[in-house]
């Protein structure tokens, strides 16, 4: 059941048996020269897709399509709410939705930059007497099987694109991470503002485009990308991620606290 596609009627009755929401967030960012500056709330879309033919008596929220990236600010088109304005959009909606009878908020989410501000979200509605659970769909995807783990943009990603939308993925684009050591000569870069310096891994800290000049960061080549393999990873996420929302719905609430 989908919030977008309801009428307010129905979206009333189901409250009025139910606290459940599952909601998509997911960013428009840089992921590489090969993918869609999409990547990120496309996965997130698919799986709610997945989990709504699964479980259709479930309201789902509308995905949030922009998210926290200022790392990627200088790769063109890359949009960024910013830490704060996501968290402020975030618990608005939410907050919203908590007016509505929701207390069970199930976060499923396809950006690693937006999840200080879902977290600080979080806490806000867990004060107020809430379940908050987030479900940050790569990083739980890996867990389900370690072949599935990837980076930013590289072949788990990829994957998911190729599924979702083959004509998304630029695939005459495919080429090398190419991260460049801009910390000077004895500082190596290793991924996201991690360097490398005599077997201890400090950060610099600095806009992704400095370092990274394709746009992808990871172990994973996306040259290895399927969509057989997207397909598997994600029907397979859903899977378990409508199983896990069967537990979460029945999780006790807390009580609130005061502020």
């Amino acid at each position: 059941m989908f919030l977008e596609k309801s009428t307010w009627p129905a979206v009333e009755a189901y409250f009025a048996n139910n606290d459940l929401v599952v909601l998509g967030f997911g960013s428009t960012e840089n992921h590489g020269r090969h993918n869609p500056l999409g990547t990120d709330w496309m996965a997130p879309q698919r799986i709610l897709d997945l989990m709504n033919e699964r479980r259709p008596k479930v309201l789902y929220g509308p995905t949030l399509r922009l998210g926290s990236a200022d790392h990627f600010i200088d790769y063109p088109g890359t949009l960024s709410l910013g830490d704060d304005l996501l968290h402020q959009v975030t618990a608005r909606i939410c907050g919203q939705l908590y007016h509505y009878g929701a207390r069970h908020f199930c976060f499923v989410n396809g950006h690693g930059g937006n999840t200080r501000a879902l977290t600080m979200t979080g806490y806000d509605l867990n004060d107020r007497g809430c379940q908050v659970a987030l479900l940050n769909w790569w990083k739980l995807a890996g867990e389900l099987d370690p072949a599935w783990g990837g980076g930013h943009g590289g072949a788990q990603e990829t994957s998911a694109n190729l599924w979702i939308d083959p004509s998304s993925v630029d695939t005459s684009a495919l080429g090398p991470m190419n991260l460049v050591d801009d910390g000077g000569g004895d500082i190596k870069t290793q991924g996201f503002d991690v360097v490398e310096f005599e077997g201890v891994h400090p950060s610099l800290i600095r806009r992704a485009r400095r370092y990274a000049t394709n746009g992808w960061i990871g172990k994973d080549d996306p040259k290895q990308a399927s969509a057989e393999w997207g397909e598997q990873m994600l029907t397979s996420f859903a899977d378990w991620a409508v199983e896990f929302l069967d537990a979460f719905a029945r999780s006790p609430l807390p009580g609130q606290i005061g502020r």
